[in-house]
């Protein structure tokens, strides 16, 4: 396994018109990778340390977590990523889109790539 903790651009998956919360490609290193399979997700929150290790850090309370096959392209094969996304913190009634509902809801628009796995 390879740590990153890099930041990642990620393209959700549409049906129709709307945005679903599944990653369907991301952006790394100028280079796309294409979601071929969601193998796992679950949330986790940051470990405390992390915050005090660096200063001006903000732990983000919890974040999801997406395992993927990924590609970028048919010559480089296939990996398995971990993708994050912090969770959005609840918005205050009437804040945000109308019905009090944050764009984006359910997750932030910052993703970060944790890992490779070998």
């Amino acid at each position: 396994m390879r740590r990153h903790d890099e930041p990642v651009q990620v393209r959700l998956r549409t049906i129709g018109d709307e945005a679903q919360g599944v990653p369907d490609a991301f952006l790394w290193r100028g280079r796309l990778y294409v979601v071929r399979e969601v193998l796992a997700t679950w949330l986790e929150s940051e470990p405390w340390w992390e915050a005090a290790r660096t200063p001006g850090h903000r732990v983000a309370p919890e974040r999801t977590v997406w395992r993927v096959e990924a590609g970028a392209g048919r010559q480089l094969g296939t990996g398995v990523y971990d993708l994050a996304q912090a969770v959005a913190a609840p918005a205050m009634a009437g804040a945000g889109a109308p019905g009090g509902t944050p764009a984006g809801a359910g997750g932030s628009d910052e993703w970060w790539l944790l890992c490779q796995l070998d």
